[in-house]
């Protein structure tokens, strides 16, 4: 039988005051103070109901932000500020997507062009997104550019989605299909 693994109110309380409050320290930390393995110490966080740990971050982030910075607008640029960081990590994450499809293109390997095309612009449409958000917030995208790529702007990427589309047309025409991608 399994041994059960006791964990005081005093404990807890400790392990929240890491878990929430000090970035600097990582769940494995937390684990051997509490003395568990990853997969208890999941199990305990599902029965206390903690949220994920870059929920509480955050949340322990903007209540400080609230405090030092007068109020309700220090709320609002430290909610401003994780927007902004999700927007740059939302159009970073789109651009690899973007570069791995281009790439699947270039060798052959992509089978459905169809499919690759609507994977594309549904890309294209997300990096747009995101550019706009950063832009309305008043943040350049230029902190999270690869640098040793040329960047591309919103037309040329516009410009290469339109030349792909039409290549798979042209594909589905000679194929035989009415090139009409449905």
């Amino acid at each position: 039988m399994p041994q059960r693994i006791e964990v005081t109110d005093e404990q807890r309380q400790q392990a929240w005051e890491i878990y929430a409050r000090q970035p600097s320290k990582h769940l494995p930390d937390i684990q051997e103070f509490l003395g568990v393995s990853a997969g208890t110490f999941v199990r305990m966080r599902q029965r206390w109901g903690w949220p994920s740990r870059q929920v509480a971050l955050n949340e322990n982030a903007l209540t400080k932000a609230a405090k030092n910075e007068g109020g309700v607008a220090g709320l609002h640029r430290a909610a401003a500020a994780s927007v902004n960081d999700a927007a740059r990590a939302l159009a970073q994450a789109t651009r690899v997507q973007i570069d791995a499809l281009m790439d699947e293109q270039r060798t052959g390997r992509a089978k459905d062009h169809d499919k690759t095309a609507r994977r594309l612009a549904s890309y294209a449409k997300t990096l747009a997104s995101a550019r706009a958000l950063l832009e309305q917030e008043g943040s350049p995208l230029d902190d999270s550019e690869h640098h040793d790529k040329p960047r591309r702007s919103l037309h040329e990427l516009r410009d290469e989605l339109a030349h792909h589309l039409n290549r798979v047309i042209a594909e589905e025409e000679a194929r035989g299909c009415d090139g009409i991608l449905v």
